[in-house]
This record gives C-alpha cells, sequence and structure tokens, in this order.
C-alpha cells in the first residue's frame, strides 16, 4: 500500500503546476472530519445571532489539528521540503446563505494572498472540506490558470507586488479580466466566465468554484487569483485552510 504521505504524485503534479488547484478526495480520516466539524458547530451555536459570514473562529485548543493529517503533511513536504510547524491549524471558512436570490461569478474581492508574509513565494495552501461543497454554495472561486500568468509577471518583475496591482496588470493585459471586475452589467457571467473561458498568454483560464466531499483536501497555488462566491443554498460551507511556509 502506498504510504499516505506520498500524495503528490507526477500526475497530480501537473495538474497542479498547471490548473493551480489540485483536490485529494479522502486526504482527512472520517471520524475526525466529523470531530472538527462538531467543534465548528459548537462556535457557531455559541454566537448571539448568525450572520451570513462568520469571523473569529479558529480553535486556541486544538481543535482543529486533526487536519494535519499525513497526506496533508505531505503535500507540504512535496512543496516545501522542510515547513515550519503551524502555532495552530485549520482557519474556519463558513458561509451561510448570502442573500442573494440566483448565484453568479462574483465580480468584487478578486485578490491573490501570500498569507502574512507577502513576497515569500516559499508558501503552500491547502482547504479542507468539513461538508459537502456543492455548486452555488459559496465554495470559493478561483481563476484556473491565472497562477501561471501572475507568475510570469513575478518572473518578469523580480518580485511580487501587491495584490490589487497585480490583478489590475492582469486587466490591462486582458479584456477578459477587466471585464471579470467590471461593474456595468453583463449577461451570462457563468456562460462567459465558467464555460467558455478564454486565453491569455497562451494560458487557459476560467473561473471555477471549489467543490468537494467531506474529508478531501484542496491545494492552491499561493498566486492564485480567488474570491468568495455566493452561497444560495440552504446548507452552510464549511471548510478549514491553512497556510504553511518553508523553514530556513
Amino acid at each position: 500500500m502506498r504510504d499516505p504521505r506520498d500524495v503528490f504524485t507526477p500526475a497530480l503534479a501537473e495538474v497542479y503546476w498547471r490548473d493551480g488547484v489540485m483536490r485529494l478526495p479522502g486526504a482527512i480520516p472520517a471520524r475526525d472530519i466529523d470531530a472538527m466539524r462538531a467543534a465548528l458547530e459548537r462556535k457557531l451555536a455559541a454566537r448571539p445571532r448568525r450572520v451570513a459570514r462568520p469571523s473569529k473562529l479558529s480553535s486556541r485548543s486544538g481543535e482543529f489539528d486533526a487536519m494535519a493529517a499525513p497526506a496533508v503533511r505531505g503535500v507540504f513536504d512535496a512543496l516545501l521540503g522542510e515547513w515550519e510547524e503551524p502555532p495552530r491549524w485549520g482557519l474556519p471558512l463558513v458561509s451561510f446563505h448570502t442573500g442573494e436570490a440566483s448565484w453568479d461569478v462574483p465580480r468584487e474581492h478578486w485578490h491573490i494572498d501570500l498569507g502574512a508574509r507577502p513576497g515569500d513565494l516559499r508558501v503552500a495552501r491547502i482547504f479542507a472540506f468539513l461538508a459537502q461543497s456543492r455548486p452555488g454554495g459559496g465554495g470559493t472561486g478561483y481563476v484556473e490558470g491565472s497562477h501561471r500568468l501572475i507568475q510570469a509577471m513575478v518572473d518578469e518583475l523580480g518580485h511580487a507586488l501587491p495584490s490589487a496591482q497585480m490583478r489590475q496588470r492582469l486587466e490591462a493585459r486582458s479584456p477578459w479580466f477587466a471585464a471579470l471586475t467590471a461593474r456595468r452589467d453583463e449577461k451570462d457571467r457563468v456562460r462567459r466566465f465558467m464555460v467558455e473561458g478564454s486565453e491569455v498568454d497562451g494560458v487557459r483560464v476560467r473561473v471555477c468554484e471549489m467543490l468537494g466531499e467531506p474529508g478531501d483536501v484542496i491545494v492552491m497555488h499561493p498566486l492564485m487569483l480567488h474570491a468568495p462566491t455566493p452561497n444560495v443554498l440552504g446548507t452552510p460551507r464549511m471548510m478549514l485552510t491553512q497556510f504553511a511556509y518553508a523553514s530556513g
């Protein structure tokens, strides 16, 4: 049997570097997912009122440490070599119904984040599903392939720029990226941005949602352009995310 830490196969590595996102089905055991979801539900139940996107749900008592499953550690080993153990595992990402009558590709909040250390690209990021994530259910939106365009900019400049400036450079280079964040009305954004997509500097790009089952893990390139999406379903989006940084 394959060592559970040896998950970054050549085929998955190709998907990661080409698309910027890869999914590891069932990377975290079901019993651990159940325990972490229960811990998160207790935190939510203790809130005096429910908001669409609750914040400050991190645990100081290790309730989400089971996120550090062998498969997750194996991904960080493959991407970073030696890396720093996070002081706490698992930042919860929760969204209830966000109020929209129907789902559409977001116009706002498209960004790149490198965690707490801008300019340090020796970083990896994962997302873990605590509950099923279905289309329209608030799964993080991302522009598949955008990391390759942004990496080319970083290589050309010799350093990363603030998120807004990198996005503006994409918008100036491509009408498709400019339309993605434009405020004017546009018909059928789902078809244009998710079905048809575009090609920019030889790179195929399209908007996708993070979808998966409890226990699945998504690995996202740190230079990926991404944004929160509406949740128009009756079930909450419940995920954990974690950055890891190379040591030294």
